[in-house]
């Protein structure tokens, strides 16, 4: 058993951080196809000016693992988890992570605490979130292969799709926050519960790296008759060849009437015409209408991953 020291990223050598920040950006394209280094970059920058909240762990001169964390008012969001392929990676894990939950609970005005992680190198994340008092749930990476062998739905969609009017995203939040009432994923991330939630993460994929890189050919609203918004989709670019639809929405009243299909089949043609290879997206298998609509398009499951909740 080795003996570790668990320090803040602030007290620790930044070059040792960096170093495992870019195995972990390796872990992310060999497991995913995922170029991380759009958000490395800017963790490492927060790093830099010792403005990243997070633990690192150390043997000797070697960072072995790490993981950060982010605080917005009344909510704590844990950001990643990160430990090298060691015999000692659980243990080193679940320390992280316990000092991280333990720092979130004791801060007073943290009323809840939010984590999606994409596990790497065999670590349970699971048990210690359930120890903690966290609520799980299950998230499916899935990934669908582009190529003249795809079968596309037949149905068409009388509605008009036209490219994604990025100016105004107060109708696509509208959209967005009527699509998730009463769904699991909106227990999963309160952003969706609110306009102004549903706002700041729409905005937060088309400006910031951490679904990919917005891509504006690929991203579609349909139109009612009024040429007002019924339904979106959105894409990025995960790396050469390969993009991601990080959110795809349809307003209730116009669900059923093939919207999604349309928009999901006009974002696809688009990523092909662009040369991308493959497309992946993230669903919540409970969400089962919607987990069933991805497999029947012929999206196959990549990596399993948890979300993970608690609350004061």
């Amino acid at each position: 058993m080795h003996d570790f020291k668990y320090l803040p990223i602030s007290y620790s050598d930044p070059s040792t951080v960096f170093s495992l920040m870019e195995e972990e950006e390796k872990a992310w394209m060999q497991d995913l196809d995922w170029d991380y280094s759009p958000i490395r970059r800017i963790l490492a920058s927060f790093v830099r000016q010792n403005l990243l909240p997070g633990y690192v762990a150390v043997s000797g001169n070697e960072a072995i693992g790490y993981t950060y964390f982010l605080m917005n008012r009344s909510k704590g969001i844990i950001g990643a988890v990160y430990v090298r392929n060691t015999e000692d990676r659980q243990e080193i894990a679940d320390k992280l992570l316990s000092l991280t939950i333990s720092g979130l609970k004791d801060t007073p005005r943290i009323r809840r605490v939010e984590a999606q992680l994409m596990p790497f190198n065999g670590i349970d994340i699971q048990a210690i979130f359930s120890r903690k008092g966290f609520r799980y749930f299950p998230r499916r990476y899935l990934s669908l292969n582009l190529g003249p062998g795809r079968k596309s739905p037949s149905s068409r969609s009388p509605i008009k799709i036209v490219r994604l009017d990025v100016s105004n995203l107060s109708r696509a939040s509208e959209i967005l926050l009527q699509s998730y009432l009463n769904q699991t994923d909106a227990v999963i991330c309160s952003d969706y519960r609110t306009l102004s939630g549903c706002e700041s993460y729409l905005r937060s994929i088309l400006e910031n790296p951490g679904c990919g890189v917005f891509v504006p050919e690929v991203s579609f609203m349909g139109l009612e008759d009024n040429n007002q918004p019924c339904g979106f989709v959105i894409g990025c670019r995960l790396s050469n060849g390969v993009g991601m639809i990080p959110q795809i929405a349809v307003h209730p009243a116009y669900q059923g009437k093939s919207l999604g299909h349309a928009l999901m089949e006009k974002a696809l043609e688009g990523f092909g015409e662009l040369g991308f290879r493959r497309i992946s997206l993230t669903v919540t298998p409970e969400n089962r209408k919607a987990y069933d609509w991805y497999v029947r398009l012929g999206f196959m499951e990549s990596k399993d991953f948890g979300a993970f909740v608690w609350e004061r």
